[in-house]
């Protein structure tokens, strides 16, 4: 009994004296880390940034932050004010309507860091934003320090481990511009710590828990932790019990199969409802271009980019020069950590053929965005080589010495490597490696190695820092303003549409007035824009139907000043700046309001014949008929009849009086046809097409199966003129010729359409371009005019090869537009009104009539008429539609988010077998123990 309690007090003191040693190691941690991000923030704060990127940091990022908080307060507001609990599942706000959940998971939702907006004003989202970011890198070194703990690491390797994780180029370049992408840094080493603590035979409780708020956090990075995860295992599986019987692998298996299943089950809650719609999305069924190998330039950067610049396809290394000694040192080591060795050969193999970043990309476009879990290995190796810095023998240090001289040729020999930040990084590297092999000789005192190897560390993290934020690479440039960001989401554009005063349910158009998309969250309005990763495909189905002049799936602006299209939307009012009204569609001739904003005067215009919300059709066109007109009489029956698979109303014929004009191509200087195809030889070369428009009409751009192919420096120039060149002129173009890579300059093109007071623009993109979606038919709407136009200027932005199946010239009278549109608004919904995620109002139809509400269609939606439920149905292809027969009816339609039920049942389920988890676990402590 005595030894016992001398045991125990032993124990007791050793635990106390590892406890108070952590504590001093994350004090320290704590300051280094302090000041490395305070080198970084101060990047962005002298030169007058924020952290906020203009891409879709403004528009994504800080505004789902923003609205999240909102989001909360008013969760919040109704349990303890109004003392009854409802969370809003659906916004009018975003885009044409959309699931709050499934839309914003992706940023905001799930993730248990950005529970913090709920105590942030919306005014102070900004510093919420910013503090978040390195809030996330800090816990990833936390995370990754308990990892290193757990196996018996020493402190100070540890700590030079988490400088080269949680500062390496992932979160210097891509945790700036999208904050949530070092979440996964924070779970792989929990996740892994947790596989570790199985095969240990210790409580699953880390895995389980890790894996779980893994996946509510974010869908897309779940994915590849676990396919992260299952490597790992695997490796760990085979250092740690070797070859083994089926049997043992079997068991295995169906541990961490039971383990892994209660964890998504507990995630399923979020994680079920927002797959099923990603997996319906144009973007992600596209059959992306995925090559062999990469281009030739990818591999003459690849060995300096690891300590250096930037990687093309999100090959974000950039590594503390300092950690590719520790690759060196490791390999060095003959006989000894085989599966570290294993670890980084595959890895590297990972992201020297495309294939890999397709598959880890969810068999998407080619991208290397799970180099996160590159940086952990990288960090652990030199944790785990460290001690070795101090015993190298002889032959090591020679071993060690030609894998830098290796490395140095191998990494700056080809003229593209040799970079200012290459070459300073590899510098560094000599330096570091260097002073490694001098320990023993030139100076023998292991403080010394410590400090100066430190040194190195740190240097190497702030030069790619500084190098990064340098105005020679003017990344700082495509950030916003100090306290700008959420004021751009404040647009003209909703100015001017609030200013009306208008109380009723409608939404608003526009051209080229908004400076981001998504801003009607912030001011509550209701547009016809949307920016964000998660979209409706059904929205995206009736893009592709009508051809708009888009090239994205979840990524678009307008209607393309398409008076039906903004009729059938429900838009009421159309917004341009003034001087713009060129752009305004037929009907919307009435000035509502105006407003300034920044020196600029926005004009919103109200169509007096806009239909709204709610509207009726006395008969119907079936969808097997409509799926065979063309795109621009698709349009017109649409006002005329509503597409439905079947109806109890009359089926309709409807009546088509567009017109195709023929043209005459001619061709500029730089720009020639070839068998249906044009060949831009020179930037900005230009086309015209000529012919006679009919009065009183849209005017249509029709191009049909485009797509492109860039010319190399070579191609652009003629054999004759070839010839006439001199030696040097030929050489020179040849090495411009070497840089060029097909892969990357045929991924996308534009063309300028111009005319009298006109110009837009034709995006395409092909299947080599990470936005692909397949689409390659538009519709560009060159606008309406009393008189016909006579002439469209097409102007190629990019040199290469435009091909096109047929490109044609449509007139579009409107004459008809005005009766239609009011034959579909006279027996209307009324006193609407959309609050939460309700719809309500009333109707009278003089017959049996289909009433079309024109929010995007969702099997979340349930329909009741006068109290009844009733089957909602999609119509015209995006939007929903009630049968109602003759006489008054009270309309309600509510919305839940699809599969939330069932994976909120999943989740409880999850729950109980975690329980059950706990209690066999105390059980089996309890049997141990007696």
């Amino acid at each position: 009994m005595n030894i016992q309690n001398t045991k125990n007090k032993k124990n007791k003191r050793s635990n106390r004296s590892t406890n108070s040693k952590n504590t001093e190691f994350y004090i320290v941690y704590t300051v280094a880390f302090l000041l490395i991000a305070c080198f970084l923030y101060l990047r962005f704060y002298l030169n007058g940034k924020s952290l906020v990127w203009s891409h879709d940091g403004v528009p994504q990022h800080l505004n789902s932050l923003a609205y999240y908080g909102r989001y909360l307060r008013g969760i919040l507001y109704t349990i303890f004010v109004e003392h009854r609990f409802s969370i809003p599942m659906w916004d009018l706000h975003i885009g044409y309507g959309s699931d709050i959940l499934t839309t914003l998971n992706y940023y905001v939702i799930g993730d248990p860091l950005t529970l913090l907006a709920v105590f942030c004003p919306s005014s102070k989202t900004e510093i919420l934003y910013e503090f978040l970011i390195f809030l996330r890198i800090y816990l990833a070194g936390i995370a990754f320090s308990r990892y290193c703990f757990y196996h018996k690491n020493s402190r100070q390797a540890t700590f030079m481990g988490c400088m080269i994780y949680i500062f390496a180029g992932w979160t210097i370049y891509a945790a700036m511009k999208h904050p949530y992408f070092s979440n996964p840094m924070i779970y792989l080493p929990l996740i892994l710590m947790g596989i570790d603590k199985i095969y240990k035979k210790e409580k699953p409780y880390l895995f389980i828990w890790s894996v779980a708020v893994a996946g509510l956090s974010n869908f897309y990075f779940f994915y590849m932790l676990g396919i992260f995860m299952v490597l790992y295992a695997v490796f760990r599986y085979f250092e740690q019990f070797g070859v083994h019987s089926l049997k043992n692998v079997g068991k295995w298996l169906g541990v961490f199969a039971i383990y892994s299943v209660i964890a998504v089950l507990i995630a399923a809650v979020i994680l079920l409802p927002v797959i099923f719609p990603v997996l319906g999305t144009d973007r992600f069924k596209a059959e992306n271009y995925v090559p062999l190998f990469y281009d030739k330039v990818y591999y003459q950067k690849y060995l300096s980019c690891l300590i250096g610049e930037n990687m093309i396809q999100w090959g974000v290394a950039g590594f503390s020069a300092v950690s590719m000694t520790g690759i060196f040192v490791l390999f060095a080591k003959k006989k000894k950590y085989r599966t570290l060795k294993t670890g980084f050969i595959l890895i590297n193999l990972f992201l020297l053929f495309p294939f890999a970043g397709h598959v880890l990309n969810g068999f998407s476009y080619v991208s290397n965005r799970w180099i996160w879990a590159y940086g952990m290995l990288m960090a652990y190796i030199f944790v785990k080589i460290y001690p070795e810095l101090f015993n190298l023998s002889l032959k090591e240090k020679r071993t060690i010495f030609v894998f830098l001289m290796g490395y140095c040729v191998l990494a700056l020999l080809p003229d593209a490597a040799r970079t200012q930040r290459n070459l300073v990084a590899v510098l560094l590297l000599v330096l570091a490696t260097f002073t490694v092999l001098s320990f023993g000789a030139v100076f023998t005192k292991r403080k010394n190695l410590m400090l100066m190897t430190g040194g190195f560390l740190i240097a190497g993290v702030l030069f790619n820092m500084y190098y990064q934020y340098s105005y020679e690479k003017d990344y700082l440039s495509e950030f916003s303003g100090q306290g700008e960001a959420l004021d751009k989401l404040e647009t003209g554009t909703d100015l001017a549409v609030l200013k009306t005063g208008d109380k009723s349910v409608y939404r608003y158009d526009q051209m080229g007035t908004h400076s981001y998309e998504n801003s009607s969250m912030q001011t509550g309005t209701n547009g016809t824009s949307y920016y964000f990763s998660v979209a409706s495909g059904d929205i995206t189905n009736f893009f592709n139907e009508v051809d708009l002049n888009t090239p994205w799936d979840y990524h678009y602006e307008n209607l393309d000043s398409r008076t039906i299209l903004d009729r059938l939307a429900a838009v009421k009012y159309f917004v341009v700046k003034a001087g713009e009204e060129e752009y305004l569609p037929y009907g919307y001739d009435t000035l509502a309001a105006e407003a300034e904003k920044k020196d600029r005067l926005y004009r919103a215009y109200e169509c007096k014949n806009a239909l709204p919300i709610g509207y009726t059709y006395d008969s119907y066109i079936p969808e097997k008929k409509y799926a065979k007109m063309s795109t621009v009489e698709k349009q017109q029956a649409l006002l005329q009849g509503v597409v439905l698979a079947d109806s109890a109303v009359p089926e309709t014929t409807p009546e088509f009086n567009d017109r195709e004009v023929p043209y005459k191509l001619v061709t500029g200087s730089g720009c020639k046809e070839k068998d249906g195809k044009l060949i831009i030889t020179k930037e900005n070369a230009q086309a015209k097409l000529v012919f006679d428009g009919l009065d009183e009409c849209e005017t249509y751009l029709i191009t049909e199966g485009v797509d492109y192919e860039a010319l190399s420096p070579r191609e652009l120039i003629s054999d004759k003129k070839w010839n006439k060149m001199t030696l040097y002129e030929q050489k020179k173009v040849q090495y411009e010729n070497s840089k060029w890579r097909y892969w990357k300059e045929s991924q996308k093109a534009y063309i300028d359409v111009t005319g009298q007071f006109l110009d837009k623009t034709i995006s395409i993109f092909t299947d080599k371009y990470n936005a692909y979606s397949g689409r390659s038919d538009f519709l560009c709407n060159t606008g309406y005019s009393e008189k016909g136009k006579k002439s469209i200027t097409l102007t190629f932005e990019n040199t290469g090869v435009y091909s096109y199946k047929d490109m044609k010239v449509v007139c579009q009278p409107m004459k008809n537009i005005e009766s239609q549109t009011s034959r579909l608004g006279t027996e209307s919904l009324k006193d609407v009104k959309i609050k939460n995620h309700e719809l309500t109002g009333s109707i009278s139809v003089s017959k049996d009539k289909v009433l079309v509400i024109s929010l995007p269609y969702s099997k979340g939606f349930q329909a009741y008429v006068d109290g009844q439920k009733t089957e909602l149905k999609q119509a015209n292809t995006m939007y929903m539609a009630l049968e109602l027969t003759k006489g008054d009816h009270e309309i309600r339609i509510t919305y839940y988010t699809p599969y939330l039920k069932t994976g909120l049942v999943l989740t409880c389920v999850g729950i109980l077998c975690y329980i059950c988890v706990v209690l066999v676990c105390k059980k089996r402590r309890g049997n141990k123990e007696t």
